[in-house]
């Protein structure tokens, strides 16, 4: 009797060790795999910014947003990049805005505020953005990546939004692009 309970007892032993070491293994990949993750999205991060830059050197355009459409989860969150170009021969000031399409107009966010709109079927939905809003000092031919963070609006659909860069001397508009949020 004795040594049966002996054999069980190194069998229970041997089998927790073994599970540690299993659970230490799982657990140390699974840590490498989240470091590697993060290391990847911010050289893509990175690259995307550098892709931006890249484009309003060579293109000579005033803004680039790089999506024409995003889809995402209704309230999901979607961080993005603008990029910006004084085109002009003088220093410029600029401030950037995002719209969306409600109803016949356009609506304009106020960064980190929830906006409320009408869908085009008539029902109401809300979305967020958070960027910079304070005037841009830009020199002449200076370009600059601004983040932006999107929040999806919140009823499945799809959405146009508009992010326009406007003068801050006379609130005219400088540039502007359109896109498309699609919520699933």
């Amino acid at each position: 009797m004795k040594k049966a309970s002996l054999n069980l007892s190194i069998e229970v032993i041997v089998v927790v060790v073994i599970a540690f070491v299993v659970l230490g293994l799982g657990l140390g990949f699974v840590r490498t795999q989240f470091g590697d993750v993060q290391k990847t999205s911010t050289a893509v991060q990175e690259q995307i910014s550098q892709q931006i830059l890249d484009e309003l050197r060579t293109g000579n355009k005033p803004l680039s947003f790089p999506a024409s459409k995003l889809v995402l989860e209704t309230g999901e969150e979607s961080v993005q990049a603008i990029g910006v170009k004084n085109t002009g021969d003088s220093p410029l000031e600029l401030i950037i805005k995002f719209e969306v399409k409600s109803g016949l107009t356009f609506s304009e966010f106020t960064s980190e505020t929830e906006l409320a709109f009408s869908t085009s079927g008539g029902d109401s939905a809300s979305a967020v953005i958070l960027w910079d809003d304070s005037p841009q000092s830009l020199k002449a031919g200076e370009t600059r990546v601004v983040p932006v963070t999107i929040t999806a609006p919140n009823k499945i659909g799809n959405y146009l939004f508009k992010v326009k860069l406007v003068d801050a001397a006379d609130d005219s508009e400088f540039a502007s692009k359109t896109f498309f949020i699609k919520t699933t």
